[in-house]
């Protein structure tokens, strides 16, 4: 065996691993600005030591049907680059059921868990009758 593959694989063995996170807000009357609700998720996210790889955020001045913010963070769950999500709440993913249920069933085909910061995860989920959407119940926050 070469030094520097020996050495390499001493340290990828060492090296810690850092969960993925990216937070996504919407904003609406009842949230507080974009801006805040941004750094608030992002500070919980590092709080629990996840590394900070995003963040979007869509504007009630946006189009409904297009949401710029909400397709970026679905193309990195598609393309394999965050292992969680941090939300206020599921409804700022989306205020619609079916699109919500579509949404979630995503996240856990590839294996991304879902934080809310301020309403617990399964009173969320139980909240728009949700709660057989992600298997086992055993995500974190709720």
């Amino acid at each position: 065996m070469k030094p520097n593959q020996h050495t390499n694989a001493t340290r990828s063995a060492t090296d810690l691993y850092y969960p993925r996170a990216w937070a996504y807000a919407r904003e609406s009357k009842a949230s507080p600005a974009l801006p805040q609700q941004l750094a608030d998720l992002c500070a919980a996210a590092r709080l629990e030591g996840y590394c900070m790889v995003g963040q979007s955020c869509d504007t009630p001045r946006r189009s409904l049907i297009c949401r710029p913010g909400r397709r970026a963070l679905l193309r990195a769950v598609r393309n394999g680059q965050i292992d969680d999500v941090f939300v206020t709440r599921l409804s700022q993913l989306s205020s619609k059921r079916s699109r919500l249920r579509h949404i979630l069933a995503r996240f856990q085909r590839k294996g991304v868990r879902v934080h809310t910061t301020e309403i617990d995860l399964r009173y969320d989920l139980y909240r728009h009758n949700l709660e057989n959407v992600l298997a086992g119940g055993n995500h974190p926050n709720g």
